[in-house]
């Protein structure tokens, strides 16, 4: 690993021995457009420069030409992805994943989660304008969950005047995957529009080694949006489909006993829902396969109102229905996993003969659950309030809150988790003072969630905080510090779990009187730039009370080991360190960063999916109508590891890729291409839930794609 970390800093240094840094400075000329970027995720439309909370941005526009038809955040320092297979990644912000980063699309929250840490986000990448990165607690403003951190998925904008048309299709070598996008703006009589849709069909993926079997994806998604401005007021409409069938590899004895609930802690379920899939041909329903289907319905009205002061009322309504089915011969006795048994039973019956057809369901309907091993709606609906003050020069106020509505129902006769309600209320209030080379921003917020279920109804909240200061270094910097506290409440399968565990062959033990996680982090950012670099190093501390996770109690029930879901305190530390530069050719462009974290208990227990330390650089070559990009990465060796983890080697990837715009029939065409894994690596990646399995990361990869707009 030495070699390959002095490999690089000689490049660097070479690079750098050619050019001198600029003497004079100016703000903003390294990455402006980045820059000056408003941030969406905070509430007082800074600029990314500007805002007191540091926020990562990253835009998607070239990358989903490139890339895999799922959105990845390895782009993003500090964020790394948990992967199940192809169709599965979830954002990992500083070692805090599932429930505990709140995740933001279409204006509303995602809440599939809720049903156990290792789904997806379920979001495609088209119609998807950027991506904002909050690393760090925000309870302040988005209340439970977010101790982690806020993934804030920004849509489409809208555009004004004449129809536009965006076609892009995808092809990647590895699965044999092909990926076919179709997009409609424009506006009429006043009125935006948006209409997209894409459709995505992969194949199994290969290692260097062998094909995978059972690891195809496959997603159909729909977005339209309706929006109207004016000088008092902005309304739009959102509508998302989501739908997708996953595959999960496994072996013979893994799949008799599958079952997804995902806990905290690792396991390598199979993981965890988020995977099973589809009859991608007729040999797997033959073969009879595991696999899940996956629906998220989504829609939203987000409406502002302008008033005379410069005042601005913000109000959002949305409603989520998520639907979870998983088909396959599981070979359960008694897949009770989630919820005490002396009244999942109840549950169930009531349910079947009652709740159902409370449900607007129809028989058609009825007879599709009955075929589903596993099946459960997530109704949520919400409302979020925020009214912004008229701005002055030395201040900013906002006040706000929030109310979601949750049920949580089973169809079939196995039970991810039980039947139970949950209701959120909280309110907040921000204040940013603005000095001549300070700002500083002051929030605080109450919240409370109440969790209902047969024979149990509990209350938790928190009183959360957040300070935070941001100065220039003269014309060439800036420092941040900010310190915010969080809180989670426990879920559904850490309160009530009870059974056994099939894909670890364990016997999980919920408990019900656990409290709330709370979270304590303080974050140290700087960074300094001239006309042509740009240096930055971020640092951050967070204390965890109460953290939650799985732990071996030495007894054995039905000859499997036990585990209950217990509680201890916990710390994470880590940070990132960056450097930008543009040579002294006008088209050669580096950048280099480093990645490092470190998370345990207060025992000193290794926390699970703890990103080993990573170094990234990256060389970019632009001209006048074409890019390239070859990006090394090197993943540490991963030895010191949780107790439901394996070790994992280094490995050195290399990844080149490359666009070409010109102009067609008087229009806008885009090629890009990518080969990732250049050198056909066999590596485990330690963020996989696979590696346990002995299921090596994907061999080379070749995609090509275009992108025409008329």
């Amino acid at each position: 690993m030495k070699k390959y970390i002095l490999s690089i800093l000689v490049i660097l240094f070479t690079l750098n021995t050619n050019q001198s840094f600029s003497q004079e400075v100016e703000k903003d000329t390294i990455i402006p457009v980045s820059l000056q970027e408003v941030v969406v995720s905070t509430p007082f439309k800074e600029s990314l420069k500007n805002n007191v909370t540091r926020v990562d941005k990253l835009s998607l526009s070239d990358i989903n030409l490139t890339n895999s038809p799922v959105i990845s955040f390895d782009k993003i320092r500090g964020v790394s992805s948990l992967s199940t297979g192809q169709g599965v990644l979830k954002p990992v912000i500083r070692g805090l994943y599932g429930t505990r980063v709140v995740t933001f699309s279409n204006n509303i929250r995602l809440e599939n989660n809720q049903w156990g840490d290792d789904h997806g986000i379920e979001v495609n990448p088209f119609g998807t304008q950027s991506i904002e990165v909050i690393k760090g607690p925000m309870s302040v403003l988005y209340g439970s969950d977010a101790i982690g951190g806020v993934v804030y998925i920004s849509p489409d904008s809208f555009v004004d005047g004449s129809p536009q048309v965006e076609f892009g299709s995808l092809y990647n070598s590895n699965y044999s995957g092909l990926t076919n996008n179709l997009g409609l703006k424009g506006s009429v009589g006043g009125i935006n529009y948006i209409f997209q849709g894409s459709y995505v069909d992969n194949g199994n993926f290969s290692s260097p080694e062998e094909e995978i079997e059972n690891t195809f994806f496959e997603n159909t998604d729909f977005k339209a949006a309706l929006g109207y401005s004016s000088s008092k007021f902005i309304s739009e409409l959102r509508f998302n489909y989501f739908e997708t069938t996953i595959g999960i590899p496994h072996s013979e004895e893994e799949h008799d006993d599958h079952d997804d609930h995902g806990d905290d802690d690792d396991d390598d379920h199979g993981d965890d829902d988020d995977d099973h899939d589809g009859d991608h041909d007729d040999d797997h329903e033959e073969e009879e396969e595991s696999y899940q289907a996956l629906e998220n319905t989504s829609i939203s009205w987000k409406n502002t109102f302008i008033f005379n002061d410069k005042s601005e009322l913000e109000v959002t309504i949305g409603h989520t229905l998520n639907n979870r089915k998983e088909y396959g011969d599981h070979g359960h006795e008694e897949h009770d996993d989630h919820g005490d048994d002396d009244d999942h039973g109840d549950d169930d019956d009531d349910h079947d003969d009652e709740d159902h057809d409370d449900e607007d369901h129809d028989e058609d309907h009825d007879e599709e659950h009955s075929e589903a091993a596993m099946d459960l709606d997530l109704n949520t609906t919400s409302v979020d309030l925020k009214y912004v003050f008229a701005k002055t020069e030395k201040t900013e106020f906002v006040i706000g809150g929030s109310f979601l509505s949750q049920e949580n129902k089973n169809y079939a006769e196995e039970e991810l988790v039980p039947d139970a309600k949950k209701n959120d209320f909280g309110i907040f209030g921000l204040a940013h003072f603005h000095g001549k080379v300070w700002d500083i921003m002051v929030g605080l917020r109450t919240d409370y969630r109440r969790i209902q279920k047969r024979q149990f109804d509990e209350t938790y909240g928190s009183l959360t905080s957040s300070l935070g200061l941001k100065t220039d270094l003269g014309n060439s910097g800036i420092l941040r510090i900010n310190y915010s506290t969080g809180y989670r409440a426990p879920n559904l399968s850490e309160l009530f779990a009870d059974g056994v565990h099939h894909g670890t062959a364990r016997y999980y033990v919920g408990d019900q009187n656990l409290g709330e996680e709370k979270s304590s982090q303080i974050d140290f950012s700087i960074s300094t730039f001239t006309s042509s670099s740009e240096f930055g190093l971020d640092l951050f501390a967070n204390s965890l009370k109460d953290y939650i996770y799985l732990n071996p109690t030495g007894e054995e029930i039905d000859e499997m080991p036990v585990y209950n879901y217990a509680q201890d305190d916990a710390n994470i530390f880590g940070g990132e360190l960056y450097y930008n530069r543009q040579s002294s050719l006008d088209w050669l462009s580096y950048e280099t960063s480093v990645e490092f974290l470190r998370g345990e208990k207060s025992n000193s227990d290794v926390l699970p999916f703890i990103a080993p330390l990573s170094l990234k650089q990256s060389f970019n070559l632009e001209f006048n109508n074409s890019s390239f990009e070859l990006e090394a990465v090197l993943k540490g060796k991963k030895e010191n590891v949780a107790q439901f983890e394996t070790k994992t080697d280094s490995y050195f990837l290399l990844n080149l890729s490359g666009t070409y715009d010109f102009e067609f029939l008087s229009n806008d065409l885009k090629i890009g291409w990518s080969i990732n894994n250049l050198t056909d690596k066999l590596y485990f990646d330690h963020m996989s839930r696979l590696k346990t399995m002995g299921i090596h990361e994907m061999g080379r990869n070749i995609s090509v794609g275009i992108n025409y707009q008329f």
